[in-house]
């Protein structure tokens, strides 16, 4: 069937226009006549997409990183009035978690694909290293763990890093786990393997020990009209000698009905203090689920319920502890407490919803910047107040259509970010955020 050029996405709109009617019926291009057409953007970024990851470097350097789920790598050295785009020239856009070597800032780790399990997320093509900033990338392997979960480099030598690798999301396959390198990505030994259905999805380690680390594995698939989110294979595991071997934790107030999605985090100032939100099935019998946010205070041995709050956990599991305050700790999407969990508010009034990404500055913990659905937003007041500085596009286009005006206007539908119409080009200037108009609510189709 012919494909219908009202059906194509938005960054091949320029090719499908410019090709000629041979070209479209089959019929090899010429490569010199295309070689005078060029790529251009035409926007919009002020509804900005999915961001799946922020890292930053501490004040007061203003220097921080954005990884979007469709839209590659960004990064400001200004706090966000300016964003350069990296990950530029690899062959996939979609990322899964990005992280800094703490003893080597100009070391940026990249691992592809989305982790945020829903339907249209996009697979990624393995990890890659950047000793410059961001400016190069080097494919380091893993490419078919398809989906990184999350990235983490030893304190004190870039060269030793865990990646906790998710794995497929329609199948099954036996690339997934824990691996580890120790020669700064030019072998992995996978150090933790549960299942060819269950991959692991976060990592966090100890504050003070770098052999001490935690992990959650999450059993999860997809098929056409339904998600498996929990199985067997989820659970929380510990190590104790730097990933060489792994013990399975259960009980002591955990839930012993089926898991889903676990998130795990440290209190930098107090490691004693551990978070950990949970997706677990009801008792049988029971319609209540003990998911929620759990607190351990003796480094992960015993853990209590406090919050019942966890909405969505297969797109939003997010758990970040204040740097400086034990009892501080943002959640889900997105909550913060001041108790440990006894209460809870809203932590981002007047932000786009659907929170994927918390930053919090380590030296300023006033500073934090937020990733969700609609880009990012950065408060300097503990989340009191925010900005929004979305000035690069990474908007992810559903469909897109176009109409027979002079020169014609270009219309589509964003993944919860409504239905915008703009330019195709203008008398003068360029095509701005201001030159788009929304047309519809809701997820743009």
């Amino acid at each position: 069937m012919k494909t219908s050029l009202r059906s194509i996405p938005l960054l091949a709109m320029a090719f499908a226009l410019a090709v000629p009617a041979s070209a479209q019926n089959g019929l090899a291009l010429d490569e010199d006549w295309m070689s005078a057409f060029a790529w251009r953007s035409i926007g919009p970024a002020n509804m900005s997409g999915r961001v799946t990851d922020i890292e930053g470097l501490p004040s007061p350097s203003k220097t921080f990183y954005v990884a979007s789920a469709a839209g590659g790598i960004w990064k400001t050295t200004n706090n966000g009035t300016t964003f350069r785009p990296l990950f530029q020239d690899e062959r996939v856009v979609a990322l899964g978690d990005i992280a800094i070597a703490p003893s080597d800032s100009m070391q940026i780790w990249a691992g592809t694909g989305e982790e945020d399990s829903r339907n249209s997320i996009s697979p990624g093509g393995g990890i890659y290293k950047s000793t410059d900033g961001g400016l190069t990338w080097e494919l380091k392997g893993l490419e078919a763990t398809e989906h990184i979960g999350r990235i983490v480099v030893h304190p004190d030598d870039p060269d030793i890093v865990w990646v906790a690798a998710l794995g497929a999301l329609w199948r099954s396959n036996p690339e997934r786990g824990i691996y580890k390198t120790t020669d700064g990505g030019d072998s992995w030994e996978l150090v933790n393997f549960v299942s060819e259905e269950a991959g692991f999805v976060d990592i966090a380690i100890h504050p003070k020990d770098p052999d001490i680390l935690f992990a959650t594995s999450w059993e999860r698939v997809r098929g056409p009209y339904y998600l498996q989110s929990g199985g067997p294979g989820s659970a929380l595991w510990k190590t104790t000698d730097g990933g060489e071997s792994w013990e399975k934790v259960q009980g002591n107030g955990l839930p012993e009905t089926e898991l889903g999605r676990l998130s795990v985090a440290f209190a930098p100032s107090y490691p004693q203090v551990m978070y950990m939100m949970v997706e677990a099935a009801p008792p049988e019998g029971e319609e209540e689920r003990p998911s929620g946010l759990y607190r351990s205070q003796d480094g992960g041995e015993s853990w209590e319920r406090r919050n019942s709050f966890n909405t969505r956990p297969f797109y939003y599991s997010e758990v970040r502890v204040d740097p400086l305050d034990p009892d501080r700790v943002y959640f889900s999407s997105l909550r913060f407490t001041t108790d440990g969990g006894e209460t809870a508010a809203s932590a981002a009034q007047a932000t786009h919803v659907d929170f994927h990404a918390i930053w919090i500055d380590p030296y300023d913990p006033e500073r934090i910047v937020l990733g969700n659905d609609g880009g990012i937003s950065i408060s300097y007041d503990q989340g009191g107040n925010f900005a929004f500085p979305n000035t690069f596009a990474i908007g992810q286009f559903y469909n897109v259509s176009f109409d027979m005006a002079m020169p014609y206007n270009v219309c589509g539908g964003l993944q919860d970010n409504y239905s915008w119409c703009g330019p195709s080009q203008k008398a003068r200037g360029m095509i701005t955020n201001h030159d788009w108009i929304m047309v519809s609510g809701g997820d743009g189709f």
